[in-house]
């Protein structure tokens, strides 16, 4: 066996395993939609507003949860798997990632506030944060208003989205803005700094003793020529 054909064969094993163990089994199906629907019941509890919407949907799944138990093999493994798409897809999916978004723009905001330097940062990063908060405050109050359905669900929250989204860019230009104009600074002060130790240097050749190249003898800067063997200043 040549050795092409052995790494073909070890590539075409490796490829096996790994499609293999990527394959969806009734039992990873049957653990994610525990897990999902313990979310879901989760966020019924933590957004009460939504609780009708979120039932509604529950029950949708549940729905084509249970008709697969009347499967087997693949066809079985293809409804569970739906089952799972149907709970988690949509407004579920966008109520289930806005607890990070809020949380991530309340610590950029104050992000925002503490590492802005000049005078102008400053007010950047009050503007943005003051725009940060009045999102985040909208984003409260129509989070406990709630929706009834799932169409009003899929609406108020690309709303919340959308709002918290902009506040988020216009935070993260503020940092970006002050991060560049320090940058900039540190530049500025690196190439002062530069400046002045090549102006100390060339000051002090200039008042340096010089050295004789015949005799080697150390002369001040003033003389000419060497006392000790007459010889000129190079």
């Amino acid at each position: 066996m040549t050795t092409v054909t052995k790494m073909l064969l070890a590539l075409c094993a490796t490829f096996l395993l790994l499609v293999g163990g990527c394959k969806k089994t009734v039992e990873g199906q049957e653990k994610a939609w525990t897990a999902n629907v313990s979310q879901v019941q989760a966020l019924s509890a933590q957004y009460p507003g939504f609780k009708p919407a979120l039932e509604a949907r529950l029950g949708a799944a549940q729905g084509i949860y249970d008709s697969a138990s009347e499967l087997t093999g693949d066809a079985q493994i293809d409804k569970l798997s739906e089952a799972n798409r149907t709970l988690t897809a949509g407004f579920v999916s966008d109520l289930r990632s806005l607890d990070k978004k809020m949380k991530d723009l309340r610590e950029k905001r104050v992000e925002a506030a503490a590492r802005a330097g000049d005078e102008s940062s400053r007010l950047g990063a009050e503007l943005a944060a003051e725009d940060a908060q009045k999102a985040l405050d909208r984003a409260e109050s129509l989070l406990k208003d709630g929706a009834k359905d799932e169409a009003s669900a899929t609406a108020v929250l690309r709303k919340i989205h959308g709002d918290l989204d902009t506040a988020l860019s216009a935070v993260d230009k503020v940092l970006a803005a002050d991060a560049a104009k320090k940058s900039e600074q540190a530049a500025a002060e690196e190439a002062k700094t530069a400046a002045e130790a090549k102006a100390a240097a060339d000051a002090e050749a200039k008042v340096a003793p010089w050295k004789c190249e015949f005799c080697d003898s150390q002369n001040p800067q003033d003389q000419t020529s060497c006392p000790s063997c007459g010889a000129a200043r190079p």
